[in-house]
């Protein structure tokens, strides 16, 4: 195609060339007659002929060489694109890649002896394919929807969007809740590998998760009683315990936060999110990792202490987080930091207690954090004073409070 373009650009030159040599011919002509004054009409005439002739064809020439060179030379710098990319080393990473999503993909399918396979034609009718209805959050992996079976029980299914991403995140969520069994893990009950689609069955949990509980808008014209806090505390406290002492093996959460705690009917909190859990195997990645889950924990007990975001809070800055610590400990300090909904309500001491071991928790050298078994046993001895039967059943369930009303349209 250049090739024909350059041919014709070649042709208009040449007529262009012939019209002057004629252009020549006829001045001689005509110059050389006695009636000059129809030769120089003429000729001024022609002359605009030809200027118009010249630009017209040089407009041509722009065009043709554009409409044929120029995409050949685009074409031309992609093909040497692709071919600088095909190095060996982008080869060996995309070959590595490749490897890892064929070796996760195979152990998602190998899972299916420990967790249940179920069909996408099932999952999608009981979600009623997907619809915006039953859509009941969002996260980084995925949209999580409300599925209904027909025996009438309900379910929780994460559609995993990119897949090839998340891979790893998979494997880790099948092999951790699909093994782990706890009243305080939130149970996995299947998986779904069919084409490009990835999805993941849980239990469903009506109360959401304790993150809205906090600071959710939608849930400002309630707010979760004293007992209850100290209820979902014991329970997470225990979750993690187990995980980090339990009879399986030491494994690590690496993710605690108020939007992984979901709550059941009954306000019994569910760990969730184990997409970056890990198993132990060495005493570094104790006394580092799993006091990160330490750390995380104590972050979830200063937001059901004070109401606030505390997620949102720089920690990085040791100097910083003494500071606050060493206000929130002292006692004028306490009630402003306290979260409105419980002043008055005679748990103040308590409260206190489980303060300080929030800031235990949030020590900035992680080897002096303590370790979650005796996270567990500290807030344990708190709930007994609240009269709370073996850390986790509360004799008298409190109802669910409304807030103040001057409060219910406040954000927080």
């Amino acid at each position: 195609m250049a090739v024909a373009g350059a041919k014709l650009a070649l042709l208009l030159i040449h007529i262009l060339g012939v019209a002057g040599d004629g252009y020549s011919s006829l001045q001689e002509n005509y110059y050389g007659s006695d009636n000059h004054e129809h030769p120089k009409r003429w000729d001024s005439s022609f002359k605009s002929g030809l200027v118009i002739g010249y630009v017209f064809s040089s407009v041509s020439i722009c065009t043709i060489f554009l409409s044929y060179c120029v995409p050949w030379a685009h074409l031309n710098k992609r093909k040497r694109n692709k071919m600088t990319m095909k190095t060996p080393m982008m080869a060996s990473l995309m070959e590595r890649q490749e490897k890892k999503r064929t070796e996760a993909n195979e152990q998602i399918c190998k899972l299916g002896n420990v967790v249940q396979p179920w069909s996408f034609v099932v999952i999608s009718n009981a979600t009623a394919n997907f619809s915006r209805a039953n859509k009941i959050g969002l996260g980084r992996m995925g949209t999580m929807y409300k599925a209904t079976l027909p025996d009438g029980r309900f379910l929780a299914v994460k559609t995993i969007v990119d897949f090839h991403q998340f891979e790893e995140q998979i494997v880790s969520e099948l092999k951790t809740l699909g093994t782990l069994k706890h009243k305080n893990l939130l149970p996995l009950y299947g998986f779904c590998v069919e084409s490009n689609t990835r999805l993941l069955v849980y239990k469903y949990a009506s109360n959401g998760n304790l993150f809205d509980w906090i600071h959710s808008v939608k849930h400002r014209r309630k707010t979760l009683p004293w007992p209850l806090r100290l209820k979902i505390a014991v329970g997470v406290a225990r979750g993690l315990a187990r995980l980090h002492h339990g009879r399986w093996g030491q494994v690590v959460h690496l993710n605690i936060s108020s939007k992984c705690i979901l709550l059941d009917r009954d306000f019994e909190p569910k760990l969730s999110n184990f997409g970056k859990a890990m198993l132990m195997t060495n005493e570094f990645c104790e006394m580092v990792l799993v006091k990160e889950d330490v750390h995380g924990f104590g972050v979830v007990l200063l937001e059901l202490i004070t109401g606030m975001d505390c997620s949102r809070m720089d920690f990085s800055s040791n100097s910083i987080l003494n500071e606050w610590i060493g206000h929130l400990l002292s006692a004028s300090y306490f009630h402003d930091a306290m979260d409105r909904f419980m002043i008055g309500q005679g748990f103040d001491d308590e409260i206190f207690q489980l303060l300080k071991v929030a800031c235990n928790c949030l020590d900035c050298i992680p080897d002096r954090r303590p370790t979650m078994i005796q996270v567990y046993r500290d807030i344990k001895a708190i709930t007994e004073r609240c009269e709370v039967v073996d850390g986790s059943e509360i004799q008298t369930q409190p109802e669910i409070r409304s807030a103040p009303s001057q409060d219910q349209n406040q954000d927080q």
